[in-house]
Formats: structure tokens, sequence, C-alpha cells
């Protein structure tokens, strides 16, 4: 009797145990069922997304932005004329800041200003305008001994006019700079002048 109880007892475990079994195993199944069908909507949402953008892409319905604003010269512009002249075949940079009445202009507005001129370079920040003319540039000098100093002439055609004297003694000068200077070194432009007393000095 005892026998039969424990075994009834025994098989209404086990069948207890595999209906439990069965049961968390359904559960189990239905929420990987979710989590797929999750997935899916979540995949689907971005291929409708997807789709969308393609189909505005397509119809050319997005828009870009764009700036309509031109650059316009800031205050710390600095503005450099170039000048070819034809006749002796040099060119003159001359360099200086932007005019207060060019700042916030556009590249038009300076272009109206300078008219004649090309520009070469336009930025906020450097200007370049180039222009030719059919004279001499009138500044081809020639740097000499003059009194003991280094001393500046202009030359004007076939003559030399005196300009100016510097603070360089020529007794301090090498041998082979006196020589140069008695023969006459000659600069083209105020800026190669400049460059050639600096190295002297």
């Amino acid at each position: 009797m005892r026998k039969s109880i424990i075994i009834s007892a025994i098989i209404v475990l086990f069948i207890l145990g595999t209906v439990i079994g069965v049961l968390l195993l359904k559960n189990s199944i239905k929420e990987e069922e979710n989590v797929e069908i999750s997935e899916q909507d979540s995949e689907e949402i971005l291929d409708e997304c997807t789709d969308e953008y393609e189909n505005m892409l397509q119809n050319n319905t997005l828009v870009e932005e764009t700036s309509t604003e031109s650059e316009k010269i800031s205050p710390n512009c600095s503005i450099v004329f170039r000048r070819y002249y034809k006749e002796c075949g040099h060119t003159i940079e001359q360099y200086s800041s932007i005019p207060a009445e060019l700042v916030n202009k556009t590249e038009e507005d300076l272009q109206q200003q300078y008219e004649g001129w090309t520009i070469e370079e336009f930025s906020k920040n450097q200007i370049v305008l180039y222009r030719e003319f059919d004279s001499e540039c009138g500044e081809h000098y020639i740097l000499r001994e003059k009194d003991g100093k280094v001393a500046v002439f202009l030359k004007v055609g076939d003559s030399e006019e005196f300009v100016e004297e510097t603070d360089i003694a020529t007794e301090f000068l090498t041998e082979t700079d006196r020589v140069e200077l008695q023969n006459g070194i000659e600069a083209n432009g105020r800026v190669e002048l400049n460059q050639l007393i600096e190295d002297y000095e």
C-alpha cells in the first residue's frame, strides 16, 4: 500500500514537473517572438524613414542651405597695388591698409571703387589689385657714395638726380661694397631700395 502511494506521488510529481516545464517553455518562446516582432517593427520604421528620405531626394524636395552673403572686407585687410610699367618692364608693389570706406564692402563694391584695375586676389584679409601702364615706373634708383655716405639718386632718362643721403658711412663698409657703390647699385622701386639700404646698415 505504501509502495503504491509513493509510486502515485512520484507519477503526480513527474506530471506536474512536465506541465510546469512545458508552460515555462511556452512563455520563453512567446517572449522571444515578442522581441523579434518589436525588432521587425523598428526595422520597418527605419525602412519607412529611409524610403521617405529617398523619395524626397528623388523629388528634389530637400532644401539646401546656401550662403547668399558675399565675402566682405574686414577692417584688418591689407591692400596691394601691383603696377606693371610696359616701358621699363618693372612691376612695383605698394602695400597699404584698407581705407575705412571699403570696410564691409564686397568684391563688386571694390571693383566699382577701382575702375581700370583688375582684382587678382580678393579675401576678407588681403586684396591684390593689378594695372598696366604704358610709361616708365619712375622709381629707378641708384645708390652711390657721396661725401663719405651712402646716397640715393633717381635715374631720369640718362641723368641722375640726388634724392637723399643716408646715415651710413662708407668707411665702415667692405672694400667690395665700396667698389659697388662707386659703380652705382641700381634698385627698382622703393621696396628694393629700402632693402638695399637695410643691407648696408
